[in-house]
């Protein structure tokens, strides 16, 4: 058992390393290749140095070989996305942070939609001029307001700020 598997290792050995050097850039198994190789070399040599002018003193250079040029390096900066935002005498919207959500209710009202995720709630009002989204997280006592942001009602519209933050005004009077 164990020599037929030695044996059909060994002959598979064998086919592995015959067929190995027979690529097209390197056949150095024949010696007849080499010869033709030799011989090709030779009369490249030979043709180079019977290219001579008239003056047969000088040999004809061939044409340049163009290098590649290396890409021009691009400067690249950030876009700052400038947005004006006018602030509101009556009313900043940091006045809410850290409220608990029995104020939120309390101020506000009752949101038109609520939406929770593990220590995270979202009390999203609808107003007239926008959204008011407010978000708490858990704490040891219960939800506190953490972040406080505003955006417009229609779907990749222009919000009117300053009407929007008069309009929260007058829900929190």
């Amino acid at each position: 058992m164990k020599s037929n598997l030695i044996k059909i290792i060994s002959s598979f050995c064998i086919v592995v390393f015959v067929n190995a050097c027979h690529t097209f850039e390197h056949q150095n198994i024949f010696l007849d290749n080499i010869k033709i190789n030799l011989k090709q070399e030779s009369l490249n040599n030979e043709n180079k140095n019977s290219k001579i002018s008239n003056d047969e003193t000088k040999i004809i250079e061939m044409a340049p070989i163009n290098l590649p040029k290396q890409k021009e390096k691009v400067q690249k900066s950030t876009l700052k996305k400038r947005v004006k935002v006018p602030k509101s005498n009556s009313f900043d919207l940091d006045h809410i942070k850290n409220w608990n959500e029995f104020k939120v209710i309390k101020e506000f009202g009752k949101s038109d939609f609520v939406k929770e995720e593990g220590k995270l709630k979202n009390y999203q009002y609808y107003l007239k001029e926008c959204f008011l989204d407010v978000f708490l997280i858990k704490k040891n006592n219960g939800y506190f307001v953490n972040y406080v942001e505003t955006r417009p009602t229609k779907l990749n519209g222009q919000i009117n700020i300053e009407a929007c933050y008069k309009n929260i005004y007058k829900i929190l009077k």
